[in-house]
């Protein structure tokens, strides 16, 4: 993960302190691009501890269209309640995007899939879940705003993740490793062989609060020997046929989890 641990380096020795909307404030870099092989590591980072079921639980919700916490809620996840009213309400976020587009008009995940099947080196096996449109209508527009997949002629899937706005220290490892799994999700879906996972990053940033917990971490370093993989449990290749409890994670030995706190 010394791609992940580049980026901090670069923010906390370059980045550029800016007030925010949440009233934290930041220190961060405009533009760039991190890219991981999934072929020979799950990407978790090991400078501290990626709560991987947590990243999971949160892309199954997305991947489900839900505008409401209650299917995190009933896994005991608390991870959007910052952003929900008092009924678990979240508005047209990442998820309805997905697979309501328009008004559930259009399932962009399951066009993505026929679309690599059918036309698998196309230019447009894209989904977005900026709707400009929707916007007012979400309680957090989106961060990770739209995803890319390539189809290698040797029957590998890549994909690059546009990040508009980036929480290095919170965020991104929750991002490396939902998106990681998504990765694998549409491969399997696909009958191709998961290979590359991309970020590409416009506003990365680490909060002021988390600048001293982060020089800590960034100076440990990561856990070396790591190896992580993903282990699916199930033979069942439709993405919206899995549950938390098909995946399991082997070989992680991160340094320990890092306690911070969200900036709202």
């Amino acid at each position: 993960m010394k791609n992940y641990q580049d980026l901090v380096y670069r923010i906390l020795n370059e980045g550029e302190r800016k007030t925010d909307r949440t009233g934290v404030g930041t220190i961060g870099v405009f533009g760039g691009r991190i890219e991981f092989d999934v072929r020979y590591r799950f990407p978790l980072v090991t400078m501290k501890e990626t709560r991987w079921k947590v990243a999971f639980l949160e892309m199954l919700w997305f991947l489900r269209g839900e505008r409401n916490t209650k299917f995190l809620h009933d896994h005991d996840c608390k991870l959007w309640d910052a952003w929900a009213d008092e009924y678990g309400r979240v508005g047209r976020i990442y998820g309805y995007q997905w697979r309501n587009w328009d008004g559930e008009q259009i399932d962009q995940i399951k066009q993505l899939i026929v679309g690599i099947i059918q036309n698998p080196h196309g230019r447009r096996h894209i989904v977005s879940a900026w709707n400009v449109a929707d916007v007012p209508y979400m309680s957090l527009p989106p961060c990770h705003w739209a995803f890319q997949c390539y189809v290698s002629t040797d029957g590998h899937l890549d994909m690059q993740v546009n990040q508009r706005s980036w929480d290095v220290a919170l965020g991104a490892p929750f991002n490396i490793a939902q998106y990681a799994l998504l990765l694998h999700l549409l491969a399997r879906a696909t009958g191709l062989t998961p290979r590359k996972l991309a970020f590409s990053y416009g506003d990365a940033h680490i909060y002021t609060n988390h600048i001293d917990a982060m020089r800590q971490v960034v100076e440990l370093g990561p856990q070396w020997g790591d190896s992580a993989q993903l282990v699916i449990k199930t033979d069942n290749t439709d993405i919206d046929g899995y549950c938390i409890d098909d995946f399991e994670i082997t070989g992680y030995s991160p340094r320990p989890f890092v306690k911070l706190e969200v900036a709202v």
